[in-house]
């Protein structure tokens, strides 16, 4: 009696796992063809099984993949990493799907509030000084999106005081800058795009900082240091009829301004 019910049991095993084999090749097929909506169906029913075999994982690797670059389905694809976290054995690959979940809530659908709950657990999972850093990174800009700005800050501190590159520095004072003069603190903000002018002068340029530091100066009056600062740029930014344009518009205000006050030095 055990021994027929083991058998049974083997039988029953090996069908389901055949049907499973069977859906899994239909799946590629049928993505072979172009017939990315037909494949995910096959490869849904695999996964839903959830059996004790390598082709639930295979399915949701490839679902993943063809709702990302294929279908551009951005929530599927989500929910189909969602599954390779909860199930897969490789600590690497389950960081990996954490990392494109976060990644697609920041970049593909703008759901910041989501992405800083994705990117927080990532800070719980193994990582490096430099990949902490960019998960901090990623939730600043995703507070600063949201308006959080004190977060935001607070983001920006903490990573200041890790082991990152001068990319992620860079991004980060940039950021930082950028939170000030949306709070209109031009003065503070000024200070910190001048800084990053004296360290990073390439990537300032890239960035265009001297044009967002004239900005800073032109709120706060100091109609002189933001003249200085885009003749001093001159040449470096196209169109250059655009610099020497602001150079006349300064010049202008700063002659009807009579007495205006700029930074103190």
């Amino acid at each position: 009696m055990i021994r027929a019910l083991l058998v049974a049991l083997v039988l029953a095993l090996s069908a389901c796992s055949s049907q499973e084999e069977a859906d899994f090749k239909q799946a590629q097929k049928s993505i072979s063809q172009g017939h990315f909506r037909i494949a995910l169906g096959y490869l849904d029913q695999v996964i839903k099984r959830n059996a004790s075999s390598k082709y639930p994982l295979e399915a949701a690797r490839e679902a993943a993949r063809l709702s990302f670059f294929e279908i551009k389905d951005f929530k599927k694809a989500i929910a189909y990493h969602h599954y390779i976290v909860l199930n897969s054995t490789d600590e690497k690959e389950r960081l990996e799907s954490q990392r494109q979940i976060a990644s697609i809530y920041f970049n593909n659908l703008q759901d910041y509030q989501a992405s800083i709950i994705e990117f927080s657990k990532l800070q719980q999972m193994p990582h490096t000084d430099l990949e902490a850093a960019q998960y901090k990174m990623n939730i600043a800009r995703a507070q600063y999106y949201l308006n959080n700005f004190f977060q935001a800050e607070s983001e920006i501190d903490s990573l200041l005081k890790l082991k990152s590159d001068d990319n992620i520095r860079f991004s980060a004072m940039m950021l930082k800058g950028n939170i000030l003069v949306a709070k209109k603190d031009f003065k503070n903000a000024a200070v910190i795009f001048k800084d990053l002018i004296d360290h990073y002068p390439d990537k300032a340029v890239q960035e265009n900082v001297a044009l967002t530091l004239a900005v800073c100066y032109e709120e706060n009056f100091d109609f002189k240091s933001a003249i200085a600062v885009l003749e001093e740029h001159r040449g470096k930014y196209n169109p250059p009829e655009y610099i020497e344009l602001r150079i006349k518009r300064l010049q202008e205000r700063m002659r009807n301004a009579p007495g205006a006050k700029g930074f103190r030095k």
